[in-house]
């Protein structure tokens, strides 16, 4: 990898890495002074930068998220080639396990959404907006801020797979 694409990837983790830190502390100081909302709900609420035509908090979070995974795997592949096989199989293992978690979660998520939306707009709970919509078992939980959090874990978990298996699979080690 050359110096400039190296550079790149630096700059969009680091960009990455305080996005991720701005809306964790934004979510964490709004969740712990505010009132007691579902989990999430705070990261949903606010459009910026231009309300309410642009994106929401968990927006930049779930995107942040698989920005600095896929920078740092690129600045690391060369480190992580060098790491012993059996790590990288178990590392791949657990990453599959992740993946298949992450996407059962974001089709509970879904069917769940979809179902409390339904009841929501035929009128029993009075509000048609699926952005305010929570599931309240075990802990409330705003769905939409589960889904895009768990649709990213997804997308990160399933690139480690891929990418631990192509290097295992061609040889790299």
């Amino acid at each position: 990898m050359d110096a400039s694409t190296r550079r790149m990837y630096r700059i969009i983790a680091w960009g990455s890495m305080a996005v991720i830190v701005i809306v964790t502390l934004y979510g964490v100081g709004e969740s712990l002074f505010g009132t007691r909302e579902p989990v999430g709900q705070y990261l949903v609420d606010v459009y910026w930068p231009f309300p309410p035509y642009f994106a929401q908090p968990v927006t930049y979070f779930s995107v942040a998220c698989v920005a600095l995974f896929y920078s740092g795997m690129r600045l690391w592949e060369e480190r992580v080639a060098k790491w012993p096989k059996w790590v990288l199989s178990f590392l791949q293992l657990v990453g599959f396990v992740v993946a298949f978690s992450a996407a059962y979660e974001v089709m509970y998520n879904f069917m769940l959404w979809g179902s409390t939306y339904t009841i929501a707009c035929a009128g029993v709970h009075g509000t048609c907006n699926p952005d305010v919509l929570d599931t309240n078992y075990p802990y409330a939980w705003n769905l939409l801020f589960a889904t895009r959090a768990f649709a990213a874990l997804f997308v990160v978990s399933g690139y480690s797979v891929y990418y631990l298996r192509k290097l295992v699979g061609a040889g790299m080690i």
